[in-house]
């Protein structure tokens, strides 16, 4: 798979079920699923590292892939309930919208991704690193909010949270035999996703908690899910 070989899909890639019910467990038992630098240069002399143009080059074609399954899921998932909760988001009191937010991005984090935007614009978190001006009840209510949507619904448990430049992208460009390895379009979503969630936590954790907590257990942990 490459930008050139790239075809939009036609049916979502990403299904949270009763046996799948997060996104991290979501392709468990596929090939490459968990794969990373560490674990793929386990015992070798020699660590190999992704040049910093592929990482772009994934990146960018993992964020077409991941554009194409947003606008499909907006296509085919449409229903009065949703409805209710977005008008609400948008009309309610403060404490139904962020509610509300809370609901929709738990109930599908990689299709509803923006309702975590919405809430890390509350809380005053900017992913360009600065943090925004917003009203201190507004901002702790969004951050509590937040704090438990991390925890429960965005941070793998027993794992950190990994980002591209960690992922083998070299061996989707090496040839065997005259013919190049290929990767699956929903690996290279679920990769990029969860580099974006780790921004996304990054920049909460910098902006908001550091400011706010005073180096305690509980912030130390968390903050080990990115380092």
């Amino acid at each position: 798979l490459d930008a050139s070989s790239y075809k939009p899909h036609k049916t979502l890639l990403i299904h949270l079920t009763e046996s799948t019910p997060t996104w991290y467990e979501c392709g468990r038992g596929t090939a490459s699923r968990d794969d990373t630098l560490a674990s793929v240069n386990r015992g070798k002399s020699k660590t190999q590292r992704n040049p910093r143009d592929l990482i772009t080059k994934y990146r960018k074609l993992a964020d077409t892939i991941y554009h194409q399954e947003v606008t499909l899921f907006r296509t085919i998932s449409s229903s009065k309930d949703e409805q209710w909760v977005e008008n609400t988001m948008k009309r309610g009191t403060l404490k139904d919208r962020i509610a509300a937010m809370s609901v929709v991005v738990s109930s599908n984090p990689v299709h509803k991704l923006y309702a975590l935007d919405m809430l890390l614009n509350l809380a005053g978190v900017s992913d360009g690193g600065h943090s925004g001006q917003t009203n201190e009840r507004v901002s702790g209510m969004a951050a509590e909010a937040l704090t438990d949507l991390f925890t429960s619904t965005f941070l793998p448990k027993n794992r950190k949270l990994v980002g591209l430049e960690s992922r083998p992208l070299y061996q989707y460009e090496e040839r065997k035999n005259n013919t190049k390895r290929s990767i699956s379009p929903r690996i290279l979503l679920l990769w990029r996703f969860e580099e974006i969630v780790k921004s996304k936590y990054a920049a909460f954790l910098d902006q908001y908690l550091r400011k706010t907590l005073s180096q305690t257990s509980t912030s130390t942990e968390s903050l080990t899910k990115i380092n």
